[in-house]
């Protein structure tokens, strides 16, 4: 898969796929790096290392966009 770019409200993530990891991506929020990787139901659920304080809900939703946009 090629790498994407998502749009939530006024802005842009670019989403690339880690290399020889399938469904693994790496999407830089805020000056963060987050790996999204499915969980054991097969949802994409972000990593978040460091303890930054993440907006969760903007980490799920672009967790749920990701699996939309790998879906077609």
């Amino acid at each position: 898969m090629k790498a994407f770019t998502i749009k939530h409200n006024a802005n842009r993530y670019d989403v690339l796929p880690l290399n020889g990891h399938a469904h693994r991506y790496k999407v830089n929020v805020n000056g963060f790096d987050v790996i999204y990787e499915p969980d054991m139901d097969g949802y994409l659920r972000p990593e978040v290392a460091g303890g930054y304080n993440a907006n969760m809900s903007l980490l799920l939703d672009l967790a749920d966009r990701i699996q939309e946009t790998e879906l077609r």
